[in-house]
């Protein structure tokens, strides 16, 4: 048995868990024949953590929909560039399947809307986390391949993934300036961007930020925003265009 039997007994007193996963189904044009596989695939650990009767989380999907996920684009590519090295592939492959991409695709279908989350996670602002709506992608992956197999949830990848995979400029587009200035650093200096705030001016209700980002002693750039993150992504974009025109 691959969950729990608790975790049937949960959502078969929940009827209304399985209304929010059949308005998850019509979403994502789907029809799910195991309602049990995509109810575990939205439990985040801190909900376990505060549900007794919840003995399994999605991490298990998302470590299986990681692999499926993996397996779909990289068979895509090998038929799609049948003269591209293992070194073209793979640089390729990480681009589509990488965490802002996700993000951007979980974004679009809206599925943090059926994430269960504890309630200490949901103050700390975690529907709002990339790292996490990306995760809620590839459990959403999992649960697809258990319930209706390979065939089907290989269409529902490329249907997804596949404007990434033919167009890099829209890879580009939704990769953040922080990500692309931590790998150019990482991949030319062989060391992280160090961020340091500057400052913060304005009232309560309207601050404003000012966050400097720094590479050895080499490179800096400023940046301003209405919140800490959104200075620290101009600050990246300034020193990350700044290094790419002077390089």
């Amino acid at each position: 048995m691959i969950f729990k039997k608790t975790q049937s007994s949960f959502i078969a007193r929940n009827p209304e868990r399985v209304q929010t996963l059949k308005k998850l189904s019509r979403k994502i044009g789907i029809q799910f024949s195991d309602f049990e596989f995509y109810h575990i695939a939205f439990i985040h650990s801190s909900y376990k953590n505060e549900t007794p009767e919840i003995e399994e989380d999605n991490e298990r999907l998302e470590f299986l929909g990681d692999s499926v996920l993996g397996l779909v684009a990289a068979r895509y590519l090998f038929k799609k560039h049948p003269y591209a090295n293992e070194g073209e592939l793979s640089r390729i492959k990480s681009r589509i399947v990488s965490t802002p991409i996700l993000n951007s695709i979980s974004e679009k279908l809206s599925l943090s809307e059926f994430l269960l989350l504890g309630k200490g996670e949901s103050k700390s602002q975690g529907k709002g986390r990339r790292k996490l709506s990306a995760n809620l992608f590839e459990s959403l992956i999992g649960a697809i391949y258990l319930d209706l197999g390979f065939e089907t949830v290989e269409k529902f990848i490329l249907k997804h993934l596949i404007e990434f995979a033919e167009n890099p400029e829209k890879v580009e587009s939704v990769r953040d300036y922080k990500t692309q200035l931590q790998e150019y650093s990482q991949k030319h200096f062989k060391v992280l961007p160090v961020y340091r705030m500057k400052g913060e001016t304005g009232p309560d209700h309207a601050k404003i930020f000012r966050v400097s980002v720094k590479i050895r002693d080499e490179w800096e750039a400023v940046g301003s925003g209405v919140s800490k993150k959104a200075a620290e992504q101009n600050a990246a974009k300034e020193l990350f265009l700044r290094i790419k025109r002077e390089s």
